[in-house]
């Protein structure tokens, strides 16, 4: 055998290891991609250069006349549909005035014939400008507008945003445009041009596109202005760098350029437009007034591709303005937030529900612990969104907040506790097993060894008093690890294809949600009965199920999602786990497993045979008042009868017998007076003997 000092020295090599190991890990992520960057780094351009670039397009600019030389006409058929999407206004109606929001539909496709004079009328270049991406059919996609800027011109806001674009079958990440131009309030009428590559500046093909020569002069002016702007935060940020901004360009080989003729749809003709002005300021600034009741937001499209010779049009795309959004964001987060706090206090149940180490050694430890790396999900995520978006770091912060606090309080000290008391379990030593009729030489021999289980003569565990700070520690070193590991696996899947992360999500999801399978498994081992209250199963296993319920089954989710009916089969999968857990509290832990798969344990339940019960030397030991046969036996905690007649249904005497318990040492007892006792402590409340885990 190794001395003390030999294994502490084994263990101080094992955690050495390990802390090698997550320095490896923290110095591979701190160095991923570091030669990439510092390569964009040194070749992006001065700011002297971007001025300079600015003010040459700017005078470029202002030598653009209205339908001459115009770089990428538009085919006849592109022209037809832009005809038919101005259709869409309506003289006398109104429309919104600030668009900023989430804009989400769906797009088909249409391959053109490029005029004779188009530059990029070569099939090699448009394979080569489409890349992977698939547009032959059909498919999705989400219009972020991140800015709407009033200009000089009342009529005219300035537009910023970027569209996502996804295939039908979504078998890739899809296709990413960041588009910028007008919106003209007063007709709804929207023009934008969007491309992954923004360091190319489109602003001739944006005037290009305007129908009139009064509406490109006005364009025309707002670019300008917004140049102007540029500049001058260019010049301030000179004096602290002379290194250039970032350009906005995606790192993609879709490189489609698309001007986008947009239409929004007019409100109801029973909105007014100073009703609609007063909602959109309620919107922007709250103050509590009254308002109408927010009028739809929709728009229709048609986007033209010169360079890749395709025309996609969407109809009718729901549009959610973004303080709307921001609204439902918070819901959410409240929302998150008060399932935190149930869970909180689900789980201080449950620790005082299991206050003995007795009741602790029932307790699976993987079932607390993967609530746990959930819990530590949701908070790193909750984080890191509340510091994305700043408008909602609040809720966010405070969600996030709750979830650490359950985690790294409440879960990781029930973890400890449980991981103290269960440790002495891997160096046990084997149990020996003695005949139940030992206790009781009374009994008859051969029918108490056909009849009556053997009990397990094991010792009690011995909690260590002193636990090692470096012995806590790990715990602490695998949590961490693993929500690190996690976090890098949810940030690779999210820059890969839809099918590629309903994959991986879907594995991490059946696993977390797996979370009563070992303590299922544990009460089949030990023989264990109601290791964990009834209220603490049925909250979690609804709240931890309110999450991806909400953004799988909710068509009007915060992300917009889509939905899915497998999260029903997940909801089915985790109730069946709760009625499974269920049924071990009343059925007994293995009344779904045979026998002789199972190490063999004692049975608080065995059937006890008439002779028994006529025996005035019954289970209690000492003789009934009377002397009669079939007397009533007592209860030592209660003092009340204990029927041991297991009545029942045909087919569930199991049921009729749940209601008993014998042990060892032949004491009857109503089971749910001695399970109040055991889970105090291991002793037989009459003689003092040991009695095996239940």
């Amino acid at each position: 055998m190794d001395s003390p000092d030999n294994a502490a020295f084994v263990q101080r090599q094992a955690m050495n290891r390990s802390t090698f190991y997550m320095f490896l890990f923290f110095f591979w992520l701190l160095t991923l991609n570091f030669s990439e960057d510092e390569a964009a780094r040194r070749a992006r351009p001065s700011i002297d250069t971007v001025i300079d670039a600015l003010n040459d397009e700017k005078e470029f600019l202002g030598n653009v006349t209205f339908g001459v030389n115009v770089t990428h006409p538009l085919p006849s058929s592109v022209k037809e549909q832009v005809q038919q999407l101005q259709e869409l206004k309506r003289p006398g109606a109104h429309y919104y005035h600030n668009i900023t929001g989430v804009f989400r539909g769906d797009w088909q496709s249409e391959n053109v014939t490029l005029p004779d004079n188009e530059p990029s009328n070569n099939q090699t270049l448009l394979n080569e400008a489409w890349g992977e991406f698939q547009v032959e059919d059909k498919g999705s996609f989400t219009f972020n507008i991140i800015k709407s800027v009033q200009s000089t011109d009342e009529n005219i806001n300035y537009v910023e945003g970027y569209m996502r674009l996804r295939d039908s079958n979504k078998v890739d990440y899809g296709a990413l445009l960041l588009a910028d131009g007008v919106h003209f309030r007063n007709d709804g009428s929207i023009y934008l041009v969007g491309a992954s590559n923004r360091s190319i500046s489109y602003s001739e093909d944006l005037l290009h596109m305007l129908p009139t020569n009064q509406s490109m002069d006005q364009t025309r002016q707002v670019i300008l202005e917004e140049m102007d702007k540029r500049i001058e935060e260019l010049e301030e940020l000179a004096s602290w760098s002379d290194q250039g901004p970032e350009d906005m360009s995606f790192s993609t080989d879709f490189q489609c350029m698309f001007e986008m003729f947009i239409q929004l749809h007019p409100v109801p003709d029973d909105v007014k437009l100073l009703h609609l002005l007063e909602y959109e300021r309620e919107l922007e600034n709250p103050q509590g007034i009254t308002t109408i009741k927010a009028p739809p937001l929709k728009m229709s499209s048609v986007m033209y591709s010169p360079n890749c010779g395709v025309s996609i049009t969407s109809n009718d795309s729901d549009g959610t303005r973004i303080e709307k959004f921001y609204n439902k964001s918070i819901h959410y987060a409240t929302m998150a937030t008060i399932i935190a706090l149930v869970q909180i206090f689900s789980l201080i149940n449950q620790m005082e529900y299991t206050s003995t180490p007795s009741s602790v050694s029932n307790v699976s430890y993987w079932t607390i612990a993967m609530q746990a790396m959930m819990d530590g999900h949701l908070c790193l995520l909750h984080l890191t969104t509340g510091v994305v978006v700043e408008s909602v770091f609040m809720p966010f912060a405070a969600a996030a907040f709750f979830n650490f606090i359950l985690v790294s309080v409440f879960s990781m000290r029930y973890l400890l506790l449980i991981w103290r008391i269960q440790r002495p379990e891997n160096t046990r030593p084997a149990p020996a097993t003695q005949s139940a009729n030992e206790d009781n030489p009374n009994t008859n021999v051969n029918e108490q060894q056909t009849i009556l289980p053997l009990a397990t003569n094991r010792g009690r565990s011995m909690i260590a008093e002193n636990d090692s700070p470096r012995d806590v520690s790990i715990l602490y070193y695998r949590l961490y690890v693993l929500l690190l590991l996690g976090l890098f696996i949810f940030y690779q899947t999210a820059a890969r294809s839809a099918f590629v992360q309903n994959i991986i999500i879907g594995t991490l999801g059946f696993g977390f949600y797996s979370f009563w399978v070992p303590q299922i498994v544990r009460n089949v081992l030990r023989g264990c009965r109601k290791p964990l209250s009834r209220r603490y199963v049925i909250t979690m296993s609804i709240t931890r199920l309110a999450i991806p319920l909400y953004f799988y089954g909710c068509p009007h989710n915060l992300i917009a999602h889509e939905t899915s009916p497998l999260v029903w089969l997940l909801a089915l999968y985790v109730g069946l786990q709760a009625f499974i857990l269920y049924l071990q509290d009343v059925l007994g832990p293995r009344f779904f497993v045979s026998e002789r798969f199972l190490p063999q344990t004692y049975n608080y339940h065995p059937i006890i045979p008439p002779s028994d019960e006529e025996n005035p030397n019954g289970p209690n030991g000492a003789e009934n008042e009377g002397g009669g046969g079939g007397l009533p036996r007592d209860c030592a905690i209660c003092m009340l009868p204990v029927d041991t007649s297991g009545t029942g249904p045909p087919g569930l005497h199991v049921l009729g017998r749940a209601q008993y318990m014998l042990t060892p040492c032949q004491h009857l007892f109503h089971t749910e007076c001695l399970e109040k006792w055991m889970r105090i402590k291991l002793e037989c409340p009459v003689c003092r003997s040991y009695l095996p885990a239940s």
